[in-house]
């Protein structure tokens, strides 16, 4: 098994459940306001606050839909030996949906074009056909695209171009559009570059930008148009920013300012690169910026969390941060990785 490889995934695998869970509590907040609950910048996990309105119920360290749909679709891809068509992702999904009703319909935690399609497929109104697919979603233009698509690029490494073809295939069936093609492409390639063995921080921002176009296109062949705000442009502007930031804490901010930070994938992908590349792919500095930024806290760590594990691997994350994730959610993150490992070398 490649070592190496190894724990790159499993480091992405873990930065994806690290962000989401540090960044839960502090969904929808302002920066202004994360500090004063905070008495500074919020460093660690928290439980949610009295004034709770999405993670009921939920405790520190606990993971969200983040964590939850990127193993799904995890599973999903090694069931099927690293390649999966649109068609046999919804019939999975569909099957996943049957089955976790209790996880899924819980509050507010699932977002509205991943839950649009669910409640569908729920209702048996689908046909294996993708241009059903394309109606079902609300908007199909938020962020749960972006969030799972990881496994896409871990199924991929090095490849970055056979990484965006699977990532349109397992976004298809949730978020038919163009922008969510083209944001959810870019995170998929990124990993893949992160995963090679001489992967810095701006080769994988290189390469997001390819895979955002590469996207685009597909998406434009594949999906709905929405003439929403494209991925790509975003993307530049942040980038932009973030060089003329003094810190990542400051980028991010700059970034919500001109841009946004919450539900729509653009911002969402203009965040999460823009404070890695701030950062320069340092896992806690850009964990702690994200979670320090309001707006999809949870969603943007996550995503940045993915990128930077990818980056350094597992032994560069904080130990504290790894067993407070695992022990609350009894996640086998190690066991994940190594089924990647074996799948890739068959």
């Amino acid at each position: 098994m490649n070592t190496l490889l190894k724990e790159k995934i499993w480091g992405s695998f873990i930065g994806v459940a690290i962000g989401d869970a540090m960044g839960m509590p502090f969904h929808e907040l302002t920066p202004e306001e994360i500090n004063s609950r905070c008495g500074g910048l919020a460093s660690t996990f928290f439980d949610i606050f009295q004034d709770e309105f999405i993670h009921l119920g939920y405790s520190a360290g606990q993971v969200t839909d983040d964590t939850i749909l990127t193993i799904m679709t995890a599973q999903a891809i090694l069931k099927f030996g690293g390649w999966i068509t649109p068609e046999q992702f919804i019939i999975e999904l569909a099957e996943w949906v049957k089955h976790n009703q209790d996880i899924w319909q819980h509050g507010n935690v699932f977002g509205p074009s991943t839950k649009a399609a669910f409640r569908n497929y729920m209702n048996g109104i689908f046909d294996h056909h993708l241009d059903r697919t394309r109606t079902w979603c609300y908007s199909g233009t938020s962020n749960g695209s972006m969030m799972r698509v990881s496994p896409a690029g871990w199924a991929k490494p090095g490849r970055w171009q056979e990484a965006v073809q699977l990532a349109c295939n397992v976004i298809l069936p949730t978020h038919p559009t163009d922008v969510s093609l083209s944001a959810a492409s870019g995170q998929a390639a990124a990993i893949s570059e992160a995963l090679t063995e001489n992967a810095t921080y701006q080769s994988i921002v290189d390469t997001a930008l390819l895979g955002v176009k590469a996207g685009q296109e597909l998406g434009m062949e594949m999906s709905r148009q929405t003439g929403q705000r494209y991925p790509l442009h975003n993307l530049e502007l942040a980038l932009e920013l973030a060089e003329k930031a003094k810190d990542p804490i400051e980028a991010g901010h700059l970034i919500r300012k001109f841009i946004g930070s919450h539900f729509h994938v653009s911002e969402t992908l203009a965040t999460a690169f823009g404070i890695f590349y701030a950062a320069k792919g340092e896992f806690e500095t850009a964990i702690i910026a994200a979670v320090n930024n309001g707006g999809d806290t949870d969603t943007n760590a996550s995503i940045i969390g993915a990128l930077c594990g990818a980056l350094h691997g597992i032994q560069t994350i904080r130990n504290d941060w790894i067993e407070k994730v695992e022990k609350v959610n009894r996640i086998e993150f190690e066991l994940m990785a190594e089924e990647f490992c074996l799948m890739l070398v068959d």
